[in-house]
C-alpha cells in the first residue's frame, strides 16, 4: 500500500485517507492502492460504508493528479483498472462519502463528485482549473459537475475554472452538509452508520438501480429495475426482504443478515 493512501476498517466502515500533504496529490501508484481499496469496500461483505477523507493536518483534500511527478518523469498511465482514482467505476454498489476539508480542486473535485454524500467544512473550496491548464477534467468531472450542480453553474466553473465554496455548494445541494473541522470525520461516521441501519442487500441494490436508470425517463427506468439487475434480484428473494416487514409487524428492530 502506498504511503499515499492509508486504509483501515472501523466496524463496517472502510475509512480511507489521503496522506500525501502537502497537496496529497495522486501518482500511479497511490491511484492503483485507490482503487485497490474501494475493491475492498466492493468486496468484503462486513464492509458497507465507505468515507474517504484527508489527513487533517493537512489544508487541501486532493490537488488530483500529481503534475510534479509528471513533470520528473512519472507520465505513464497505469492508474488501476478502473482509471485515474478509480473514477471510472461503475461496479460499486456501497455508499460513498466524501469528507472534505480545504481545498478539493482537478482530481480532488471529480473525486467528491462520484461520491454519494459529501461532506465538508466552511473553508472548502471546490475547483475544476484543468482548462486553463491546456486539457479538460477527463476523470469525469466534466458531465459529473453538469449533473450535480445547475447546469450554468457546472458550465462556470468548468470554463472559468473559478472555485465553488462549500456554502454554495450547500446552496445547490452538492454539499449535504457544512460541519467544523474537528467534526467533519466524526460526522461522516454518524451518517455512515445511519447507513449501516438499512438492509445490506437493500443499500447496495438502491445503488445499483440508481445508477441503472440515472438518465432515463420514467418508462425506461421503470423497465430496467424488471429487467433483472442482479442485486435488486438478490434483495427480492433475500432473508432480509421479509425480515423487514416482519420486525415492523412484530415492533421490534430488524436482525438484518445481507442474506
Amino acid at each position: 500500500m502506498s504511503s499515499r493512501i492509508k486504509v483501515s476498517a472501523n466496524g463496517p466502515i472502510l475509512e480511507i485517507m489521503f496522506d500525501h500533504p502537502p497537496a496529497n496529490a495522486i501518482d500511479q501508484r497511490a491511484s492503483r492502492d485507490l482503487d485497490a481499496a474501494l475493491d475492498r469496500l466492493r468486496d468484503d461483505p462486513a464492509l458497507r460504508v465507505g468515507i474517504v477523507c484527508a489527513n487533517p493536518e493537512g489544508r487541501i483534500y486532493s490537488a488530483g493528479w500529481d503534475l510534479k511527478a509528471v513533470a520528473a518523469g512519472d507520465g505513464g498511465q497505469d492508474f488501476g483498472n478502473n482509471g485515474f482514482m478509480s473514477l471510472e467505476r461503475s461496479d460499486l454498489n456501497k455508499p460513498l462519502i466524501a469528507a472534505v476539508h480545504g481545498l478539493a480542486v482537478g482530481g480532488g473535485f471529480e473525486f467528491a463528485l462520484m461520491c454519494n454524500i459529501v461532506l465538508a467544512t466552511a473553508d472548502t473550496e471546490f475547483g475544476l482549473p484543468e482548462l486553463i491548464r491546456g486539457f479538460l477534467p477527463g476523470a469525469g468531472g466534466l458531465w459529473r459537475v453538469l449533473r450535480r450542480l445547475p447546469t450554468n453553474i457546472g458550465y462556470e466553473l468548468l470554463l472559468t475554472g473559478r472555485r465553488l465554496t462549500a456554502a454554495e455548494g450547500e446552496r445547490h445541494g452538492f454539499v449535504n452538509r457544512i460541519v467544523p473541522k474537528d467534526a467533519l470525520l466524526p460526522a461522516a461516521r454518524a451518517m455512515a452508520a445511519q447507513i449501516c441501519a438499512g438492509a445490506p442487500l437493500a443499500v447496495e441494490a438502491l445503488l445499483e438501480v440508481a445508477r441503472a436508470v440515472e438518465t432515463l425517463p420514467d418508462s425506461e427506468a421503470f423497465a430496467m429495475m424488471r429487467s433483472g439487475l442482479p442485486t435488486h434480484e438478490r434483495m427480492m428473494a433475500s432473508e432480509d426482504f421479509h425480515e423487514g416487514p416482519r420486525a415492523f409487524a412484530e415492533k421490534r428492530p430488524p436482525r438484518w443478515k445481507g442474506l
